[in-house]
């Protein structure tokens, strides 16, 4: 290179020059170009649904094409009658060609952003929403299936049935709501039966009685709601179901019901001058007879609400016993006599078994009269008016105290008791009936009824009088 003559070596540098010239100006060419490329040299179009961006494409073509796919899709997924929100807007933007979306791409951003909504039916119970379904007969459906049972087992107690209705105020309403929020008819019975049993918390001293009157619950419906529990031995703390299980609605029934219940018939007495005192003759049987007896009957689920009688007819009359009653009076020694005869420690008079067991035969025509305090009349005894009253009728006149009849007459061992004769307790008294047993009129809240000599009563036992 040296060697070359001068002329030759400017001319190679002049050509190299150039060369790196068009180098340089083939680079920026390329990095122009390959802007030119990375943007669309024409506007795209942006869909905004309901003021949301979903996508840009290309052409507005595509667009309106995803849109109409997604409206053919939300028909065949839910049916004609859905629909969702569709307020359009188009923006003209520039974009980097890797920000469009194809058309497919854009209906799926589409169909992922919107709120679908479809008419349906919603079951109303005093006022809130409980269950959504597709149609106002499937709701009813669902209603009358929750009647069914509580009819069924009505009607299996021999009644008519008058009315089956719903004790809130239940109503059915169509509107359109978000296709998410409404039940298949499978799902809606899920949730009618995923109800949970009403419950009671045991206090102390509750019991079965008690609750069952505190709750309106009926004790067999205690029992069938907790077939593992002991009701006579609750535990305070434990939980008492009240009902199988709580319904999901209140199904309010009711019914008519006839019933037929006897009529007891009455005694009636007759004096009769021919016979003793102390003596009976049935001169007529009692006939008892019966009555129909229509009932109204309100069911809440299956608890017993309310129950009125609305109609009573008589079917057969009942015929009265006719009972006659002597009234003549034997001869024998009056109480006073006997007392002095006998006095409290003396031996008792010679037993006459006739008018013993005639004291007894009246005595226990007086069961079940209540205990009356200071009563002497078939409305109600105390225990002494009881004896003094018995007595009168076969013309004895004792004192009216249980103090002064325990020292009447003769007294008698409980080995010597005989019937007709009065048994002595710390301020008691009654009228021994043979057997080991006495009748007696006990205390406050008791009736007259006999009872045995043992147990409680043989320790307080004084002694028995006999006046006649």
């Amino acid at each position: 290179m040296e060697n070359q003559p001068k002329g030759l070596k400017e001319k190679i540098n002049k050509l190299s020059l150039k060369k790196k010239a068009l180098l340089a100006s083939g680079i920026i060419t390329v990095a122009t170009v390959v802007g030119i490329y990375a943007y669309e040299s024409s506007f795209s179009y942006e869909l905004v649904l309901n003021k949301e961006s979903v996508g840009i494409v290309k052409e507005m073509e595509y667009a309106e094409n995803a849109l109409l796919a997604v409206q053919e899709k939300v028909d065949e997924s839910h049916g004609e009658k859905a629909y969702y929100s569709e307020e359009v807007q188009y923006n003209k933007v520039r974009v980097e060609k890797d920000k469009l979306l194809s058309e497919k791409q854009l209906e799926k951003s589409i169909y992922e952003n919107i709120d679908i909504y479809k008419p349906a039916a919603i079951l109303m119970v005093d006022g809130e929403e409980k269950l959504i379904l597709e149609a106002k007969e499937q709701v009813q459906n669902i209603l009358e299936g929750i009647k069914k049972p509580f009819v069924e087992e009505l009607k299996s107690k021999d009644v008519e049935l008058v009315n089956v209705d719903f004790n809130q105020k239940v109503e059915i309403v169509e509107k359109d709501v978000l296709v998410e929020n409404i039940l298949k008819q499978e799902e809606a019975l899920y949730q009618v039966n995923q109800t949970q049993p009403k419950t009671y918390k045991i206090a102390s001293g509750d019991s079965a009685w008690t609750i069952s009157r505190s709750t309106n619950t009926p004790i067999t419906n205690l029992e069938k709601a907790n077939p593992d529990k002991n009701l006579e031995n609750l535990m305070p703390g434990e939980s008492l179901n009240l009902a199988s299980k709580e319904s999901f609605i209140d199904v309010s029934a009711t019914v008519k019901k006839i019933e037929t219940k006897e009529i007891d018939f009455e005694v009636e007495e007759k004096k009769d001058s021919s016979m003793y005192i102390g003596e009976t003759k049935v001169e007529q049987k009692g006939e008892k007879g019966s009555k129909e007896i229509t009932k109204s009957i309100t069911y809440i689920n299956d608890i017993v609400e309310k129950e009125e009688i609305i109609k009573e007819e008589i079917i057969k009359e009942p015929v009265n016993k006719i009972v006659l009653v002597g009234t003549k009076v034997r001869a024998v020694a009056s109480a006073s006599t006997s007392a002095s005869r006998g006095g409290s420690g003396k031996a008792a008079p010679t037993y006459n078994g006739d008018l013993g067991s005639a004291i007894v035969a009246t005595a226990k025509h007086y069961i079940g009269i209540p205990y009356v305090s200071g009563g002497s009349t078939p409305s109600g005894f105390d225990c002494s008016g009881f004896t003094s009253y018995v007595y009168r009728q076969y013309g004895i006149s004792i004192p009216r105290t249980s103090g002064g009849q325990g020292g009447l007459g003769g007294y008698v061992s409980r080995s010597d008791l005989r019937p007709g004769d009065i048994v002595v307790f710390p301020g008691h008294v009654g009228i021994y009936v043979g057997g080991n047993s006495f009748i007696h009129s006990p205390r406050p809240g008791k009736s007259i009824q006999i009872s045995s000599l043992d147990g409680y009563w043989s320790s307080r036992f004084q002694g028995g009088r006999r006046v006649y």
